[in-house]
């Protein structure tokens, strides 16, 4: 029996029994799990330095690196709140999270600085601004400088039950992203749900394709892999071909992936005379798992069937978790996880018969506590106990469950959500344009892809080339219009409101195959 997660000792069995043992692999960077403990010491010393106490939230903004998986549980360890932020926000969305939960102190990677510097302001609440190794002028002084002084070792003082200990952005129907804050308690309880679920072992090794930000790599996969004293490898940045040279140099058992990475993947020329046999589990997540990706992967692995999870920052990957001995029908998620009930709701909240499409809710320890500082949308979204997903799906008669879609207007582009709202409003403020509505297309083989549909100004010509790079120092080039559709005026109802039914109606005649 494995000792859960205690935010003062990260993984205690592998610290006494193999301290040397490679705790996080990251590109060619290994780090030992005596070493990661090493490194959370010094980072928790630093942090209490700088006169931070128990709730202050404490920003993250780098790509995959040993210091920020370090910096999460540094953290922790002090009491504070960590606060991962997406490597691709441009300045302005790193100024209204700042603000929004009232960072005391960030801490950016070198790169992800500089490409800051030029167009940001540090928010007033931001006390302390750090880089990892060099200065970046406009930004802050090298973190590498403070981690040199001799400070004392940091009082322990984790956060504790319904204590909140992290919050994720995410996007949401809003124009905002919303704050999506875990307790110490949900966090435990997914590490504790995810071991206990797929029986983890100590032998584990797990190839993650998605950033530490996301909660499937930090809570879901980083979390219970280091507390039965696995090893993780990342990638700093993906790329098929160094996915497929990680997984032959490493041999993992576990590895969790968006399906359009995994169709790149596959589709890659290197894909050549790997073999697939030494995996366990390979989780498809964030996105429709099609038909031709389940046969692809069967081509290369027939031991080992991929497994369509469904899961949402709000609640990490709460259904279709790979159990030993299990086999889910193909195409549903199958089974919730240990400690997650699910069920499915009709509009007024009820609970429907096994068959019915209505929306799927979910109930657990491990789910959000609610969105930071937003008590509207928390009451909207948690009601009696029950998370409402805004997703659409059923039970059948075996108790598998199956996504059926989004009621939500959400885009969820090679697997990260956008919301239309947020890049109306930023397109709307371009000088050529008097309104625009963005909705995603029919789901393709890399999700959906965004598109425009413009109406100019009068008497203007909307140069969309421009426009892209206008809006690209904004928000995350992920977000930007991969379609642009000039119209004379946009659709409205009887009432005047955008007639968003008839966008989707005319996008996918212009783009039915997504």
């Amino acid at each position: 029996m494995y000792a859960m997660l205690d935010f003062t000792t990260l993984a205690q069995r592998a610290l006494q029994d193999d301290p040397g043992k490679p705790a996080i692999i990251i590109d060619d960077q290994s780090v030992s799990y005596g070493e990661l403990e090493k490194m959370i010491e010094r980072h928790a010393a630093c942090l209490a330095a700088q006169n931070l106490k128990k709730g202050d939230r404490v920003g993250l903004l780098a790509c995959n690196h040993p210091d920020l998986a370090a910096l999460f549980f540094a953290t922790w360890r002090i009491g504070c709140i960590a606060v991962p932020l997406n490597h691709s926000y441009q300045g302005p969305e790193v100024e209204f999270a700042a603000s929004h939960c009232e960072l005391r102190l960030l801490i950016i990677q070198d790169a992800l600085a500089q490409k800051l510097a030029d167009n940001f302001t540090l928010p007033d609440c931001v006390e302390k601004c750090f880089t990892f190794d060099s200065p970046v002028d406009g930004i802050g002084t090298p973190w590498r400088e403070e981690l040199a002084k001799d400070h004392a070792a940091a009082p322990l003082n984790p956060p504790t039950g319904t204590d909140p200990a992290a919050i994720y952005y995410t996007s949401g129907s809003t124009s905002k992203p919303k704050g999506v804050t875990h307790t110490a308690e949900s966090i435990r309880e997914t590490g504790e749900s995810r071991v206990n679920t797929m029986q983890l072992a100590e032998d584990e090794t797990w190839l993650l394709s998605t950033q530490l930000v996301h909660v499937s790599a930090s809570l879901g996969s980083l979390i219970p892999a280091l507390v039965v004293g696995g090893t993780v490898v990342f990638l700093e940045e993906f790329s098929p071909g160094d996915w497929l040279a990680s997984y032959r140099k490493h041999s993992p058992t576990r590895s969790v992936i968006l399906p359009s990475l995994l169709h790149d993947i596959l589709d890659c020329p290197q894909l050549e005379d790997v073999d697939f046999g030494a995996i366990r589990s390979m989780e498809c997540v964030g996105d429709f798992v099609t038909p031709d990706l389940y046969e692809s992967w069967d081509k290369v692995c027939s031991t080992t069937p991929l497994a369509q999870l469904i899961g949402m920052t709000e609640c990490e990957g709460y259904c279709g978790i790979p159990q030993p001995g299990v086999t889910f029908t193909r195409g549903s998620a199958g089974k919730p996880r240990i400690g997650v009930d699910v069920c499915i709701m009709d509009d007024d909240a009820k609970i429907v018969p096994n068959g019915t499409i209505g929306e799927l809710c979910i109930r657990s320890d491990s789910m959000m506590v609610g969105y930071w500082e937003d008590s509207e949308h928390t009451h909207q979204t948690i009601r009696d106990g029950w998370l409402h997903s805004g997703d659409e799906g059923r039970i059948d008669e075996d108790e598998n469950i199956w996504f059926v879609g989004r009621d939500k207007e959400i885009i969820v582009k090679r697997g990260s959500n956008i919301a239309p709202g947020e890049v109306e409003s930023v397109l709307d403020e371009y000088p050529d344009i008097a309104e625009t509505a963005v909705i995603g297309t029919p789901p393709g083989k890399h999700g959906q892809r965004v598109v425009a549909f413009v109406e100019p100004e009068q008497g203007h010509e909307v140069d969309t080339a421009a426009a892209s790079s206008w809006a690209g120092e904004k928000i995350a080039t992920f977000k930007l219009p991969d379609e642009w559709v000039m119209v004379d005026a946009l659709p409205r109802n009887a009432v005047g409101k955008l007639d968003r039914a008839e966008l989707h109606r005319r996008c996918k005649s212009l783009f039915p195959d997504g």
